[in-house]
Parts: structure tokens; sequence; C-alpha cells
């Protein structure tokens, strides 16, 4: 390091240079040879570009440079999600109890002779899906007999027995469904067709009103809609969204109105302006509590004030996942309002889809429509051979 402070202070001399040399000048210049160096290797190692002869070059269009760059740019297309039709969706709103339900009992079956240890684990899966007692009895008696017929039934077979044991439960009392709550027909009535929706919180009215809202306005109809549930703001705000979607008029008065009140405005308003329906929505009412069902079955009476006939229907909602419990809200709301009919939603959430059966068998109830969703699509006339084709 001497000698080269030594060199550098020789050099500073013989340039004229007053200034004394020190080891960070040494460094400094030393620095700098690096960098230099450094930079040199960099600059002599890179990649040569080689010359294209001019016969192998692309020829380029002399248009201006924006076309250029629009023919050479990759065309993007958007791509559209085919929509499910209502068959595909009902059968992916039925699969949890297709699976769940019968595709263990068929598991449980196949390869094996149905006995008695058989038959008893069939029998428990079957409660599991609500079925109720009288059905599921009827199905182990007939499988059990069977069984004794034959060494061995097939899958088809037991999947015959089934269908056609639940289809019996249902079948004739599907015909006392009119046709006016799926299809609207101007000529087939004056006066407005007055449906009545009755339930509990939480079972799906007011989507369920909104949905047969869209479908029968969508067919033409002029539809009114009396939000009857005055003791929830929200669901009437909910209520009122579903209504502007649909292009449905609806009736509402302020929280904590008399809902009979309600009832009879939005009646009056549709006889008034020659609605072809008149949809009334309901407070939510626990089944268990008499004197609020007695306030629904009183809104029911104050529409025959307007015309005789009204309600023309009065169906319950039920969610499917609550199983048996919907047997109950079934027997006691049949009871205060002498219903005709019913509404299955949430199919797509439960196993206990199956449930209908066992309700419908004990109530001699229709089904109008089930319902596998929350979109506006996902509800629709209830087809007891579709239904059964996407359970079993």
């Amino acid at each position: 390091m001497d000698s080269l402070i030594s060199f550098l202070q020789s050099f500073f001399t013989a340039v004229g240079c007053p200034h004394q040399a020190t080891s960070g000048d040494v460094w400094g210049i030393l620095a700098i040879l690096f960098f230099i160096i450094v930079s040199l290797y960099m600059f002599l190692s890179r990649p040569q570009a080689t010359e294209v002869p001019a016969e192998s070059r692309p020829v380029v269009s002399a248009a201006p440079s924006e076309k250029v760059e629009e023919e050479v740019r990759p065309k993007v297309e958007s791509v559209v999600t085919p929509k499910m039709s209502w068959a595909e969706r009902l059968s992916k709103g039925l699969s949890k109890t297709r699976e769940d339900i019968f595709g263990k009992i068929f598991s449980l079956i196949r390869g094996n002779k149905i006995d008695n240890e058989v038959l008893e684990s069939i029998e428990e899966i079957l409660y599991g899906a609500d079925l109720g007692p009288s059905v599921v009895a009827e199905i182990i008696e007939t499988l059990s007999s069977e069984a004794d017929k034959a060494e061995d039934l097939s899958e088809a077979s037991i999947k015959g027995i089934v269908s056609n044991i639940l289809r019996s439960k249902i079948e004739n009392y599907q015909g006392q469904v009119p046709n006016y709550l799926f299809d609207f027909n101007k000529e087939s009535h004056e006066s407005p067709r007055v449906i009545m929706i009755v339930g509990v919180n939480g079972a799906g009215k007011t989507t369920t009103i909104g949905k047969v809202a869209t479908r029968l306005v969508r067919q033409g109809a002029n539809v009114v809609v009396g939000a009857c549930d005055t003791f929830r703001a929200a669901a009437v705000d909910q209520l009122q969204v579903w209504c502007e979607r649909a292009g449905a008029t609806m009736v509402r008065a302020k929280e904590g109105a008399d809902p009979s009140g309600v009832a009879y405005e939005a009646l009056q308003r549709a006889i008034n302006e020659k609605a072809d329906y008149c949809i009334i929505d309901t407070a939510g009412r626990l089944h268990t509590k008499a004197n609020l069902m007695e306030e629904i079955k009183k809104s029911k009476n104050v529409l025959s004030k307007l015309d005789t006939t009204a309600p023309h229907q009065t169906i319950l909602v039920l969610d499917a996942i609550t199983g048996q419990n919907a047997m109950r809200q079934a027997e006691e709301f049949h009871k205060t309002l002498n219903l005709d009919g019913l509404i299955f939603t949430k199919c797509d959430g439960s196993s206990k889809a199956g449930a209908a059966i066992g309700i419908v068998d004990k109530l001699k109830l229709p089904i109008s429509y089930i319902g596998v969703g929350e979109g506006v699509d996902d509800l629709d006339r209830f087809d007891l051979t579709e239904y059964l084709k996407n359970i079993i």
C-alpha cells in the first residue's frame, strides 16, 4: 500500500497537483478501474445481432401502425357459461337426497341378500330421510315380501318397488292443483285469482312470492302483491325489491299496521285495477302459537268480504331442511286455515326432500311448486315423475 501511495504522490507532483496522496485515494482509483473493467467485459460478451436476409424477412403492409397492431393482436372471445335447464337444476338440487338416502340403500343391498339385518339398516336410513312412519313401514314390508319370493332382487327391481310406493302416496292428490298457478290465461277468469301464502319465518315465503309473481308477469299477467308481514320491515323491503324486478304492484302499510287491513286493501286495489292475480304475503307465524295463527285466519276471512270465493288458494311454504318438523307445521296450519296445497323450498340444501311424500300422504294435500335454489328460475311446477326419477 505504501508503494502505491508513493507512486500516486509522484503522479500528483508530475501533473502539478498539490494534493497529498492517501490510502483513500488509492482505493477510490482502484474502485473506478474495477467498474471500468466490469463494464467493458459485459459490453464485449453480449450476444451479437444476426443479419436476416432480405428475402426471408416478413413483409409488413404499409398500413398505419394502429391497423398493424389490430391485425396481430389475438382475438379474445368471451366465454358464455351455458344456462342450466330446469331438469338439470332439479337433478342437482335433489342430489343430496338421491345420494345420501337411496344411494346408501342401493350400496347396502348391492351383492347382498335382503335379510332381516339388511332390512333393519334400510329402515334406519329411511327414517333418517323423514319419509314418515307409514311410508317407511310399507316400503320395508314390500321389500321383505318380494325378497321372500325371489332369491336375488336386482337394483332396478328395488327402484321400481320404491318408486311405485312413493308414487301411490302422492299421485291421487296432484290433480287438485289448478293450472292457473303456473300458466296465465286471461280468458279463464274475470276477477283476480287470490293466492294466500303462509308459513313460518325462514321457510322462504318472500322469495317464493317473488318467483311466482315473476313467472306470471312474464306471461303477461297483471299481479298485485299485498305485503301483510307488517311486523318485519326488512321482509317488506325484500318483497318490494322482488316486486320491482318482476314488474308487479305492491301494496304495503306502515310497520305495525293491521295485517288483515293490508290484505283487504291489496285485494281492493287488484279488483279496481282489474288485475289478474292478487298474491297475499303473511307474517311468519310459529305453528305452536295459537293466537298468532288466529291473526292469519282473520286475514283470510277478511278477503271474503270483497270476494266470497277468496282466497282461491291458501298455500303453505315448507322448508325441506326441517324434515319431520315440517309435518307438524303442516298439520297446524291445515287445521287453522284449511290449506289447498304445499310448496317445498330449499330441497337443494337437505337430504330430506323425501319428507314431502309423508306430508302429502297424511294431509291429502298436493304439492304445487318445488324449489331447489335462490335464483328466480329455481322454483318450478312440481312434477311427480321428475321428482321420483331424481331422488331414487
